[in-house]
């Protein structure tokens, strides 16, 4: 059987770079987002289109997934929805909830999802899911409180899956990239330090730490639970 990667919220930089390094060591390469690009779109073996907003589209993803390439033994949560707002409460309900579906109840429906699939494989395939986080689970930082409430909403949903799913050989992981002195990269985002650290934790036959810190050439870093202060704009103060 081949290795077959199911990457949800696929974008230009983290979701292309995972494409073509786990395209060139081997594994079937499925994609899902709202629209995808026509570069990103060629490089996969499959692309489904899906809302991450509406988080009864999760089903019918995996399912296509099943049908044309087979059962995905890793899935990486890679959707992403930002609120910036010097007023948390002037947000609108709706604007809130299609951000929360996006950044946790989505991201539960695909966990959901990916545990019942992948009971159905081999004891000795290799079994992960990956969420693309921040470390928003640590700090809330006002200008984006609405974010950082489903970041560390997944962040739990991350933690408790690795205790419940232990004996059974699953692997979770929530990821946050940093620089090396801890602070958050917030935007800058490196799409191949994302692609190079998936395929270490992808590879690895144990759980290793769910709340997966890495560094740019480094790979895993413990922070010891610690965020760099943030600059002044995201704390909310003015400069």
């Amino acid at each position: 059987m081949s290795d077959i990667i199911l990457i949800l919220g696929a974008g230009p930089n983290v979701g292309f770079s995972l494409v073509k390094l786990f395209s060139a060591k081997g594994f079937k390469t499925a994609i899902a987002s709202r629209s995808p690009k026509a570069e990103l779109s060629a490089a996969a073996d499959l692309v489904v289109k899906a809302d991450f907003e509406d988080p009864s589209s999760i089903k019918a993803v995996f399912k296509e997934v099943r049908e044309k390439l087979g059962v995905p033994n890793v899935v990486v949560y890679n959707a992403a929805s930002g609120i910036f707002a010097s007023d948390p409460v002037s947000v609108g309900l709706e604007k809130f909830t299609a951000t929360l579906n996006v950044n946790v109840v989505s991201a539960y429906a695909a966990l959901q999802e990916f545990v019942t699939s992948i009971r159905t494989l081999s004891k000795d395939v290799l079994k992960t899911f990956i969420y693309t986080g921040n470390s928003l689970n640590l700090v809330p930082l006002p200008i984006v409180l609405h974010t950082g409430m489903g970041k560390a909403g997944a962040a739990h949903l991350i933690e408790g899956s690795a205790l419940a799913y232990k004996k059974e050989g699953f692997r979770f992981y929530y990821t946050d990239e940093r620089f090396e002195d801890g602070g958050s990269v917030f935007m800058d985002i490196d799409g191949q330090a994302h692609a190079d650290f998936y395929y270490e934790l992808v590879r690895r036959k144990d759980q290793g730490p769910w709340e997966a810190t890495f560094v740019k050439g480094k790979g895993y870093v413990d922070f010891d639970g610690k965020v760099a202060l943030a600059p002044p704009f995201w704390r909310g103060e003015q400069t």
